[in-house]
């Protein structure tokens, strides 16, 4: 019997260890996502527009079949091109997808087009990104992942890669325009953008028509759409669960969570290159 009673008791001791650990790492993830919004949130009044908006994101985008347009292509296949084996993006500084700039550090950011955060991250330091890579001293990797459950999210990751894959070479620069529209969504209280919309940002680039005319179908193709879901699961399969996530060199670079400073992670990028 007190055999019994001690098994039980060492058994009861290891569930508390258990669960008190489980509470801690909900604890630091709980904290670092409060890190990750007051180093990127401009303001209360940014999060309260940014949270009406995705709302109506949400809604918008389930709440109607996803509007093609005038645009008539069919869907392309979901075959992967110029993207790394864990949905990364690279692009050098012609802004073409799977190509890097030579001898440079990688500084990866993972994005959702509808995470505020992301949004703010963008506006700031994308110019910095360009710069840097025009310089020759850094090497961009794109994450793109929809991790806010709306279409939106999913529409645009999907188009992505899509664009990623059949028009590399203004991949780069379609990421930008993503953003900017996105941000009018979110931030400036306007419509959810519909997949001939992504299609018409994708001429507005330069990407050829008969590619920009096949992407609406695409995207909106189950095919497609898993991407956007296999690029989220790889995400989290690497332990991260908020956007923006920064990498140097494949590894997660978290500094600027305490510092507020992204420039610390990009010059980490660049000194890791020079080495």
């Amino acid at each position: 019997m007190a055999t019994k009673n001690n098994a039980q008791s060492v058994s009861k001791k290891e569930r508390r260890e258990a669960a008190r650990e489980k509470a801690r790492i909900l604890r630091e993830q709980e904290a670092k996502r409060a890190r990750r919004n007051k180093v990127l949130m401009i303001g209360g009044i940014v999060l309260v527009l940014a949270l009406v908006a995705f709302a109506v994101l949400q809604i918008v985008g389930k709440g109607s079949k996803a509007n093609t347009g005038d645009y008539e292509g069919t869907a392309r296949p979901a075959a992967l091109a110029n993207v790394t084996d864990d949905y990364g993006i690279d692009v050098n500084a012609a802004g073409v997808a799977g190509k890097v700039v030579d001898g440079a550090g990688v500084f990866s950011v993972y994005s959702d087009y509808t995470c505020s955060g992301c949004i703010n991250l963008e506006s700031k330091y994308a110019d910095t990104y360009h710069s840097r890579a025009n310089a020759g001293e850094l090497s961009v990797r794109l994450y793109p992942v929809a991790t806010l459950n709306n279409s939106v999210s999913d529409n645009a990751a999907a188009a992505m890669f899509y664009v990623a894959t059949y028009a590399p070479e203004q991949a780069w620069a379609y990421n930008d325009a993503l953003f900017k529209r996105t941000t009018e969504a979110v931030k400036g209280g306007g419509s959810a953008p519909t997949l001939a919309e992504f299609a018409d940002i994708a001429k507005s680039v330069g990407v050829p028509d008969d590619v920009a005319n096949d992407l609406p179908a695409s995207v909106d193709s189950e095919a497609w759409r898993e991407v956007a879901k296999n690029a989220t699961a790889a995400f989290r399969d690497k332990g991260y669960t908020a956007t923006p996530t920064l990498e140097v060199n494949g590894v997660e670079n978290d500094s600027w969570l305490q510092a507020g400073d992204v420039d610390s992670v990009i010059q980490a990028a660049v000194d890791a290159g020079a080495k």
